[in-house]
């Protein structure tokens, strides 16, 4: 003991097994050697000695007691909470053991029992109290915090709040209390709150994993993105044991678009908590995005087994699927999607929705469904100073999407093209730089651009307002790592839905939706929240400003020397079965190859599956490999004779390359917008008649086309044409008929009028 006392830890070791050794029942050699043990993080070893001295004690409270502090410091939490009850069954209000329970049960998720066994500590009979009155109990010191941290669990916020509030007020040095303050003010929305609280609980507490967890989500909050990181680095330190900590470190990597390392992180978790919801969640929804589809899969069925009530859950399962060419009861499983987002569940994300639906009303239910549950209810709308008759108007679009995607593609020119005298271009970057050569045009082709991809929600929409944007302009809409929810906030007193999602968007705060008479028919105006602005030609825009490069020839582009070609560059997912047993028809009739998009090999090999069902030989399916360069892939585009199009979701930025690389498209029209762009784009270029109603005119027409290759050869002699005087190509035109929108829907709104629908 004295060995112990003088900080002499190794003698103090050495002289209680020495006792130990001589009488193996000595229990206060025991007791010291695991104390000892403990102190030096030496845990394991510790955790047997009390469950030794346990069973020479077994009615010594402090001893459970203390074998339950040990184990909990394991991990070992259903043991700890044994023994914390077994020390209070022996000594009832045994100071140690009345918050240990409570965390134990904390950690086990039983968050019911320990909210009950908070209350019951925190508010206890005095001793003496007439009548049985209930008041404060100055024992109950630090429970504040666990009850805070109780309600938190629950997911009552705003209780836990209030609590947390006043466990901070009564307790100030209380860690938990603090740490419960921290999680809730920034569940609420006020990270600064947060930080500060977890700083006072890193302050009192420097060896508490969970508060410095809880400064990297507070910092993640603020955008700080690197801060964040080192703090859950220093959590992961001090407690690698602790799943939910890799959690968060995953969800954080995917808002900073580092996918491989939350897919990583994510594993972590599940290597220490195998049936970790959250994780196993995040690893799936990140192979999904890294379009590691079959791996994917996987996890979705596992998740349908261990959590079927999580939302999206089905169709984001059928989605995976859809991208590994997996038709197993495609028919009912996406009728039973349709009908249980027309109940109003969760089932299905609007993105995934309208690859398998056509319906615009379904569609948008879905999406409103969607909004309701992602988008803050009630949020505040931001006050906006209206700029009346503006020497410009400001023009704010908002995009994930600036770089190597196929918006900027579609869009580069039209921002380039702005009236500087009428229009004040302001580009908001949600997406961190790629280093590529469209972002820097992009950055060089608009008079402001604001890299805000580190910035919170509330920030950009508060930017947006001091800026006093006029028309702020969504380019994402329901798409991966799109920031829509910066205009809940209705940083501008007019918000424009246009060009990243085709379709509704659900939302009452989008008061228009770029489209054309194609796209949007005026019999479907109903199905859209948005007021359509029916612009002249097409909706789609074209950057006919691409780098040129040389013809390929068919060997070096994987074609045969000759023969007919079809091709197909849409996304595997686009391919539905009853278009693909089209095409199998019409290879059937029809002595050509199939060139596709390459895709990963479980679909390669359930399409050759399918076109051996179909008595097509697989080796007409031709896989083009990924170009080096948009301007490489849109040049080999021509070498195709005709293009077959997908339903019910079109080709789009994939139509309007083919189209512009002289290829004939030949598509199926449908109800929804999603299912008209190629109908849009082939109106526009004067070639209607290659869009078709039915499947039985779409093969027709393929074959009929197929078998006449001077009419193919006239076709892409007007395409040719086109590219000089079709106004599908006309980039500045196309921008000038847009600020034509933007100015009359802003004077719209400083007439007093409400939105309603616009004919450019």
């Amino acid at each position: 003991m004295a060995s112990w006392h003088e900080g002499r830890s190794d003698n103090a070791e050495r002289c209680c097994r020495e006792v130990i050794d001589e009488a193996p029942t000595h229990v206060d050699a025991h007791r010291l050697l695991a104390e000892v043990l403990a102190a030096s993080g030496r845990s394991g070893e510790a955790l047997a000695v009390c469950r030794r001295l346990v069973a020479l004690v077994p009615t010594d409270a402090i001893a459970h007691c203390n074998l339950a502090i040990v184990a909990a410091r394991s991990g070992q939490h259903a043991e700890a909470l044994l023994h914390f009850e077994r020390a209070l069954e022996l000594e009832p209000r045994l100071p140690a053991a009345v918050p240990g329970r409570v965390r134990a049960l904390l950690a086990l998720n039983q968050p019911e029992q320990a909210l009950a066994a908070a209350t019951d500590a925190v508010r206890l009979p005095l001793d003496g109290a007439a009548g049985g009155t209930v008041a404060t109990n100055p024992a109950g010191t630090g429970l504040r915090g666990l009850h805070a941290q109780a309600l938190l669990k629950l997911n009552d916020v705003t209780a836990a709040l209030d609590a947390a509030t006043e466990a901070v007020r009564l307790e100030p040095g209380d860690a938990d209390a603090w740490l419960a303050l921290g999680f809730s003010s920034v569940l609420r929305g006020s990270a600064a709150q947060g930080l500060a609280a977890f700083d006072r609980a890193a302050m009192l507490q420097p060896q508490a994993a969970r508060a410095h967890a809880g400064r990297g989500l507070a910092l993640a909050a603020q955008g700080r993105g690197t801060e964040a990181l080192a703090a859950y680095g220093r959590a992961v330190e001090l407690d690698p044991t602790d799943a939910s900590v890799f959690v968060e470190v995953g969800l954080l990597m995917v808002r900073l678009g580092r996918l491989e390392n939350a897919r990583a992180a994510f594993q972590a978790a599940l290597d220490l908590k195998p049936d970790h919801v959250l994780a196993l969640e995040g690893r799936t929804k990140v192979l999904a995005a890294l379009n590691r589809n079959a791996e994917a899969l996987s996890g979705f069925e596992t998740l349908q087994q261990i959590a079927p009530w999580l939302d999206y859950l089905d169709g984001s399962k059928f989605h995976a699927q859809l991208h590994c060419c997996e038709w197993i009861e495609y028919d009912t499983v996406r009728w039973a999607i349709a009908e249980r987002v027309r109940r109003g569940e969760r089932v299905d994300n609007p993105l995934s929705f309208i690859v398998h639906n056509d319906s615009p009303a379904d569609q948008r239910r879905c999406a409103a469904s969607f909004v309701l549950d992602r988008f803050p209810a009630g949020i505040r709308a931001l006050h906006h100073s209206v700029r009346r008759a503006p020497p410009r108007l400001r023009v704010g679009y908002l995009s994930a999407d600036f770089g190597e995607h196929p918006v900027s593609q579609l869009l580069a020119g039209v921002l380039e093209s702005h009236d500087r005298k009428r229009i004040e271009v302001f580009a908001f970057a949600a997406s961190p730089d790629d280093g590529g050569p469209l972002r820097r045009r992009i950055q060089r082709g608009v008079e402001h651009f604001l890299d805000v991809s580190d910035w919170q929600d509330a920030a950009v929409a508060m930017r947006m307002a001091e800026l006093s944007i006029d028309v702020a302009v969504d380019l994402g809409g329901h798409t991966i790592g799109s920031r829509t929810r910066v205009l809940a906030r209705r940083p501008a007193p007019v918000q424009v839905a246009f060009l990243g999602y085709p379709g509704t968007l659900g939302a009452d705060f989008i008061d228009y939706i770029v489209a054309d008479r194609q796209v949007i028919p005026e019999t479907a105006q109903s199905h859209y929240a948005e007021k359509p602005i029916f612009m002249p030609d097409t909706y789609l825009p074209r950057d006919f400003s691409p780098a040129q490069v040389a013809l390929p020839d068919r060997s070096t582009a994987g074609l045969p020397p000759t023969g007919l070609v079809f091709c197909s560059f849409n996304a595997a997912y686009k391919i539905s079965p009853p278009l693909f047993g089209t095409w199998m028809r019409i290879l059937r009739r029809v002595p050509a190859r199939l060139w596709l998009r390459d895709m990963p090999e479980v679909a390669r090999n359930n399409l050759a599956r399918e076109a051996s069902r179909a008595g097509v030989d697989p080796a007409r399916l031709l896989y083009a490999g990924k170009a080096p360069t948009v301007a490489e892939h849109q040049s080999r585009l021509s070498l195709a004779d005709l293009f077959l199009d997908t339903n019910p979701y079109n080709a789009h930025t994939t139509a309007s390359d083919a189209l512009g690389a002289g290829v004939p498209v030949i598509t199926l029209r449908g109800e929804s917008f999603a299912s008209r762009v190629a109908t849009s784009l082939l109106h526009a270029v004067g070639l209607p008649q290659l869009s078709v109603e039915t499947l039985a005119a779409y093969e027709d027409l393929a074959v009929s086309l197929a078998g006449s290759p001077t009419v193919i050869a006239d076709l892409k002699t007007h395409l040719r044409r086109a590219r000089t005087t079709s106004a599908a190509f006309d980039t500045v035109r196309y921008c000038r008929n847009l600020e034509s929108a933007y100015l009359e829907i802003h004077a719209r709104h400083l007439r007093g009028e409400p939105a309603s629908p616009l004919w450019v």
